[in-house]
């Protein structure tokens, strides 16, 4: 049996079972290539903000160019001029598998950079207000990473993008505080012990995405950030909703200050 193979067969959990030497049969590459990128566009903003996104297409500001070819739902491809330069916008359904196939196939057709907004339930109401979150570490309490990573407790993002996205935020004079995240597969699976646990290795905030994004970006040398607002409360007493799907001056601002730090990576 071939060396690789046994300690791969070595290991007590599937998920655990890291391949860093042999390559995929199938790659993005081989359902996507740069004819879909005629403009040779390398700037991609993904959002979960589809209120957001209409809004802008309905103003114009927004040009849908393709759809991606895949089973189910095929998501839809934006073009978006900013400064005299085209950017993507794609809007997307939420879950770590879906956020790296959403990195692999726009790297398939030629882009480098990404900013990724969204929202977050928070752990900690007091420590992330209203306030924009930057991401600097995930818990890889989810699947997708494992597959592009070795296995490891947490994912930090790149530092030159942390720089960028610093200097845009500074910039405007936007408050901003950088935090730890979990990610998780299993969004009813949010347990009392295991919020407790979560916040005690300092996570403010639970989501479904970030982990896989820097993972796949790291694995794939692409750069990746990602804001975040503070939306749904998830705490031992219970759950609050606190209608965070109708913030539209938060959710409208935290898409253009997205684009913001995108233009500068």
């Amino acid at each position: 049996m071939d060396d690789h193979v046994s300690k791969l067969l070595a290991r007590t959990f599937p998920i655990l079972e890291f391949d860093p030497h042999s390559k995929p049969i199938i790659e993005a590459k081989n359902l996507y290539d740069k004819s879909r990128n005629p403009r040779g566009i390398t700037r991609c903003l993904i959002t979960y903000f589809q209120d957001v996104v209409e809004k802008h297409e309905h103003s114009e500001a927004l040009n849908q160019v393709f759809r991606l070819r895949t089973e189910g739902v095929r998501p839809r491809i934006y073009e978006k001029e900013v400064d005299g330069e085209y950017i993507y916008v794609v809007p997307v359904a939420g879950g770590a598998p879906y956020a790296a196939r959403m990195l692999e196939s726009m790297a398939a057709i030629g882009v480098t950079k990404f900013m990724v907004c969204g929202g977050a339930g928070t752990l900690d109401d007091q420590y992330t207000k209203a306030s924009v979150l930057v991401p600097i570490a995930a818990v890889r309490d989810e699947g997708t990473s494992y597959h592009y990573l070795p296995p490891a407790r947490e994912v930090f993002i790149n530092p030159f993008v942390l720089e960028k996205i610093r200097k845009v935020l500074r910039s405007v004079e936007e408050p901003f505080i950088e935090i730890k995240t979990w990610t998780t597969d299993a969004s009813f699976r949010e347990t009392e012990h295991k919020v407790a646990f979560r916040k005690s290795e300092g996570c403010k905030t639970v989501e479904m995405e970030c982990a896989a994004f820097y993972a796949v970006a790291q694995h794939k040398k692409l750069l990746c950030g990602q804001l975040l607002y503070a939306g749904d409360i998830v705490k031992k007493e219970g759950w609050e909703y606190r209608n965070w799907h109708a913030k539209t001056d938060i959710r409208d601002n935290l898409f253009n200050l997205s684009m913001r730090c995108l233009m500068e990576l």
